[in-house]
């Protein structure tokens, strides 16, 4: 189940979605984490080869929206837990995605993750995989232009929030792509990809990677592609 506040869609996109504050204490369980997610330079290169400051509107204070801020609380209770992950002074009216990492290093999941091979995977629930994939670019190049289950839209102020259930422990816990269906198209046409719990790396723990949760940016685009981060630009990342 995911809740989106102050959602507000790009004028490319040119529509508008909003509803009440949902930033809050994780329901039903303890939080485990509850910080700031710091700001990565605004001319850091994402994955893509990307960067804030080239692909964005410019701020126009002229200083790469330097006063933006993110903010995360993850509770736990049982197998599930609730993310929360908010946004303010970013670039406004603009698609950001949260991920979170598959991919460690000296050994830790090096493969990443089974379906795409790639560092990180949406942070969504396993329900939600059948649509993320169909809009992954081996199914659907475009991507979409309305929210799925990692987006955060920001609004003209450049807020935005995401609330999201997921039924695995975001922290020492693994995400189930067991529960992906076999049946479904895969990247590349692959029919081998192991369907396979997969550990969520936790830099804290010493099992490498750079981050545990990573929001980005769709400055070029304004889509989610799915599976695939796609183009994108590196914002905030915790720890």
């Amino acid at each position: 189940m995911m809740k989106f506040s102050t959602l507000a869609i790009a004028a490319a996109i040119g529509a508008m979605c909003a509803s009440g504050p949902v930033f809050a204490k994780g329901k039903g369980g303890d939080d485990v984490i509850d910080g700031d997610m710091p700001r990565r330079p605004a001319g850091s290169t994402s994955g893509s080869g990307d960067t804030v400051e080239a692909n964005c509107p410019t701020d126009p204070s002229g200083y790469d929206w330097q006063n933006a801020t993110a903010k995360l609380v993850v509770a736990q209770s049982g197998e599930g837990s609730t993310v929360n992950v908010e946004v303010e002074d970013a670039v406004p009216n603009t698609h950001f995605t949260v991920w979170m990492r598959m991919k460690g290093g000296a050994g830790f999941n090096d493969a990443g993750s089974p379906w795409t091979g790639g560092g990180a995977t949406p942070m969504c629930d396993s329900s939600n995989f059948t649509v993320l994939n169909d809009n992954s670019p081996w199914n659907n190049e475009a991507g979409s232009l309305v929210p799925l289950c990692n987006s955060i839209y920001t609004d003209s102020n450049g807020n935005g929030s995401l609330s999201v259930d997921v039924n695995f422990p975001m922290v020492g816990g693994a995400y189930p792509f067991q529960d992906s269906d076999g049946a479904q198209a895969r990247p590349g046409g692959a029919d081998d990809i192991p369907d396979v719990p997969t550990a969520i790396v936790d830099p804290r723990t010493g099992n490498g990677g750079p981050f545990l949760l990573r929001v980005i940016s769709h400055c070029t685009d304004q889509a989610n592609h799915g599976l695939s981060p796609a183009t994108r630009e590196a914002w905030f990342q915790y720890p």
